[in-house]
């Protein structure tokens, strides 16, 4: 229990993930329970609203963590997220990339207009969400990948998008702050001041998780949950069984931490 994160690191790291943010304190608790969770977040919402700065920031709370950012077309190769291909390993009739610095080797990740990535893109990225594995040559290799943070105008409407879609356990909206921190936004100091928060060590990522199996899920939640899978189904929102599990682990998480 020694290495689990304290109520006041935790603090500081909430802290310093909203510092000069307006209006975005329930998506930066959304992030960095996401990370602690090992789970992956879309923001939605439109330029401008510092998606990209709390990606930024999120890797700033994980130490040791590498940081890949990337905005997507409809152009763009694999190449780009993935790496090269090594082309001494075609000299001896090997198909590998050459992954260092791209995708693969990151603990964390920003990709800026996920769903308009084609599809030889995004069959890799399920791929690399779901089994943290990445196909390297005739085999897959482990990848450090601890939450990716995608960014979009809009929900996906297309049918091929939808299962991509459907691994993002938070999603979350973001929009221009309201009237009311107008003024405020306006008078916000520039940024670059130092980090102020000690970010969270892998053991206690660790730890975190083992005290999340620990939580017991009560009666008045398990309630709860059935009353909104009831409430889902009658406005056709199907969930799927794998995010209700998931979104129960999430729960036990944010109790433990």
């Amino acid at each position: 229990m020694s290495d689990l994160p304290s109520s006041e690191q935790l603090r500081a790291l909430l802290a310093a993930l909203e510092r000069g943010l307006l209006e975005r304190g329930t998506a930066v608790r959304l992030v960095l329970l996401a990370a602690l969770a090992r789970e992956h977040v879309l923001l939605i919402g439109p330029p401008g609203t510092a998606k990209s700065e709390l990606a930024r920031r999120l890797h700033r709370c994980l130490a040791g963590a590498r940081y890949f950012e990337r905005l997507l077309t409809r152009f763009s190769t694999p190449e780009e997220l993935f790496g090269p291909l090594s082309l001494k390993a075609l000299e001896d009739d090997r198909y590998e990339r050459l992954i260092d610095g791209y995708l693969p080797t990151a603990g964390v990740a920003f990709l800026d207009e996920v769903f308009k990535a084609n599809s030889a893109i995004l069959n890799a990225l399920l791929t690399l969400f779901n089994e943290r594995e990445f196909d390297q040559g005739t085999g897959r290799i482990a990848v450090p990948l601890i939450s990716v943070v995608a960014a979009s105008n809009e929900t996906p409407d297309d049918e091929s998008l939808l299962a991509f879609h459907d691994r993002f356990l938070v999603r979350v909206p973001v929009q221009p702050v309201g009237d009311a921190s107008f003024a405020a936004l306006l008078q916000l100091p520039p940024g670059g001041a130092d980090w102020p928060a000690d970010p969270l060590r892998p053991a206690q990522l660790q730890a975190a998780a083992e005290a999340a199996e620990r939580v017991a899920v009560g009666d008045v939640a398990l309630g709860a949950l059935a009353a909104l899978r009831q409430w889902l189904a009658a406005r056709r929102q199907p969930v799927s069984d794998r995010r209700w599990r998931q979104l129960v682990r999430l729960m036990r998480l944010a109790a433990a931490t």
